[in-house]
């Protein structure tokens, strides 16, 4: 009998989840998953699934117990934010390497991270948790403006609302008490209609990707991340950093307070920051790997070591092999709809593929897909990303530059 490994879902886009399932075949993994959506996937990568809704976590739970009893597992990952919970408890349950379900509250909640890292107020924004409109004006006298206001149990950048004078609070407020609601999406049963105000950071936007073996924290890389106004939506990603040392030195610091103050001892992590040109400062950390194929392609791309197989060697209580040999560069641009309304296709692909660099054009929406952009929807208008490899980070950014002039959306009213 192999080793398996149970896999909670796996990411929503077929490139990141092949090279999950790819990567547990190398290392010799038999592959369980529980999902709560059957997934078409070929026998020889996925031994077994079963479909529960996983965000009960009694059924997930009760589900991986099933599984252990049919096979050897020894480990259990998740690959997003919504089954860091559900992870944390069945890791436990089968006494398996993972995040402790006493630390895992705290990196699905922004308001329980930020009153986690008390110790750490150089890190930190200025923050307040709001849940009814009375609370609005006195967190705002404290927080000041700008600021954001969003969701404290969101992913993805989901719900994100710039604050730029009192009279927007309110109604972002109520956009958001709308929305942050379980029968809109139940990622949001643990906290509903809870939302965090809290101090507009300026600086330059990254992402710290890494991972905590017995509580040893080993940094992969530092990712630079492009967003857009005003709703933060995330468009572009360059691996490395092309950040000067001093500056990687002081975000590596934070993540390694970060993660230990918040008690991850074994697992991976995928830490926001913002770096303002003298200081580090949190905007949150996951407790999972990054997604818009940050962890799945750059990374590998630009060190030639899989991060999903060290994630993979980490929920399976082994120590993460470190990269070797020189890096290059690697980046995505995400294709976003320029309006609401129904997609048709992408133009200037053909050129597109003649791009220097160019690994991979994604096409994530298929034509007839209703398209809806924010503050109405904040996940369907990324329709596709070009992934890129060069040498350095400044050449991914000119081809992605070219790209993102070359790849046009079609959406029609």
């Amino acid at each position: 009998m192999t080793d398996a490994v149970i896999m909670c879902n796996l990411r929503p886009n077929q490139l990141e989840h092949h090279a999950a399932l790819r990567a547990a075949h190398r290392l010799g993994l038999t592959v369980l998953l529980i999902t709560d959506q059957k997934a078409d996937v070929a026998p020889s990568l996925l031994a077994e699934q079963i479909r529960v809704p996983t965000y009960d976590i009694a059924q997930l739970v009760a589900a991986g117990r099933e599984l252990a009893g049919r096979h050897r597992v020894t480990g259990v990952v998740t690959w997003s934010d919504r089954d860091v919970l559900g992870t944390a408890e069945l890791a436990r349950a089968l006494g398996l390497p993972g995040l402790s379900p006493d630390a895992a509250p705290a990196f699905r909640n922004k308001h329980l991270m930020r009153a986690a890292l008390s110790a750490f107020p150089q890190y930190l924004p200025r923050f307040a948790r709001v849940t009814t409109p009375e609370e609005l004006d006195p967190a705002a006298e404290y927080v000041g403006t700008p600021a954001v206001l969003k969701p404290t149990g969101a992913a993805g950048s989901i719900g994100i609302h710039e604050i730029h004078r009192p009279a927007d609070l309110r109604p972002a407020f109520d956009r958001l008490v709308a929305h942050t609601r379980p029968e809109v999406h139940p990622i949001f049963a643990a906290s509903s209609g809870e939302l965090i105000l809290e101090e507009f950071l300026t600086g330059s936007e990254h992402s710290v990707e890494g991972y905590v073996h017995q509580g040893s924290v080993t940094l992969a890389g530092i990712t630079d991340k492009t967003t857009l106004a005003p709703f933060h939506t995330e468009t572009r990603h360059v691996f490395p950093s092309a950040l000067p040392e001093t500056a990687r030195a002081a975000i590596a610091r934070m993540t390694e307070d970060v993660v230990r103050a918040l008690g991850l001892t074994d697992g991976v992590f995928h830490l926001e920051c913002k770096w303002d040109g003298g200081r580090a400062r949190l905007i949150e950390v996951a407790a999972r790997v990054g997604g818009d194929h940050i962890t799945s392609h750059l990374v590998p791309l630009a060190t030639g070591r899989s991060f999903y197989e060290n994630t993979l060697r980490v929920a399976t209580g082994r120590a993460p092999v470190a990269a070797d040999g020189p890096l290059l560069a690697a980046g995505v641009q995400k294709f976003l709809a320029p309006r609401a309304g129904t997609f048709r296709r992408f133009d200037g692909l053909d050129e597109a593929t003649a791009v220097p660099g160019l690994e991979h054009l994604v096409v994530d929406a298929k034509p007839g897909a209703t398209v809806r952009v924010p503050p109405e929807h904040y996940m369907e208008y990324a329709l596709g990303a070009a992934l890129v490899r060069a040498g350095t980070p400044a050449e991914v950014g000119a081809a992605l530059d070219t790209l993102q002039s070359l790849v046009r959306p079609v959406v029609v009213p």
